[in-house]
């Protein structure tokens, strides 16, 4: 069994703006109203030149800063995180098998 890992989390306010060295990363989002939210973070270049950086959800639409939270923090690489507990996923054998008792269910 992995030991647990402690990771941590640096909140920084919302008007630290996000820079275009975080392109590609993951940040959480605080939002006063309904909580956590977590968005990708994408630099928008054209011609070479980055003219926005923005906090993005998996639908497209942008979290603006100040008028949907008020803080956020970079996540942890997710990759490595999640190899750390390799383990601790499904067997293939078992997902082979759920795949096929599902795929028997929908032809009925």
């Amino acid at each position: 069994m992995p030991e647990k890992i402690t990771e941590q989390l640096v909140f920084r306010p919302a008007s630290e703006k996000l820079t275009k060295e975080l392109d590609g990363e993951w940040v959480i989002l605080l939002n006063p109203c309904d909580g956590w939210h977590i968005a990708h973070v994408l630099a928008l270049e054209e011609d070479g030149e980055v003219y926005h950086v923005g906090a993005y959800q998996f639908a497209g639409g942008e979290f603006e800063p100040h008028e949907f939270y008020v803080a956020w923090a970079l996540l942890p690489d997710s990759i490595k995180l999640s190899d750390h507990f390799e383990d601790q996923k499904m067997s293939q054998e078992i997902r082979d098998a759920r795949w096929r008792e599902w795929t028997a269910s929908i032809s009925k």
